[in-house]
């Protein structure tokens, strides 16, 4: 995912956010300092969420085009894959990451990028 695709994707759940929040709020008029902050953070913590996602599968992208060689034997490693993992940020949220698996031809290591 690069630049311009990772800020399209968070300004449009920005405004998503922001326009769930207007419409939440015009539903409920009364409600108290409390309840239109925990509404606040809970919308939040899906864009949070979706930073986090998008930056780690990001630098896992980087770190395995840095690693590129086997650190037992320095040939060329096989991507053989990819691996689910599933995280809950501190706002509550699930994230689902994604990353490659790479294994070495000669000495059949296997490795995940380093992060």
């Amino acid at each position: 995912m690069n630049k311009e695709e990772m800020e399209m994707g968070w300004n449009g759940l920005s405004a998503e956010i922001i326009s769930g929040m207007i419409e939440w709020r015009q539903q409920h008029p009364k409600a108290t300092f409390r309840e239109i902050e925990a509404e606040v953070d809970e919308r939040l913590a899906r864009l949070r969420a979706r930073m986090l996602s998008d930056a780690a599968v990001s630098q896992a992208q980087a770190d395995w085009e840095e690693m590129g060689k086997c650190p037992q034997c320095g040939v060329e490693l096989k991507v053989k894959g990819k691996k689910k993992r599933k995280l809950l940020t501190r706002g509550g949220q699930e994230v689902e990451l994604e990353r490659a698996y790479g294994v070495c031809p000669k000495c059949g290591q296997g490795f995940f990028p380093p992060r």
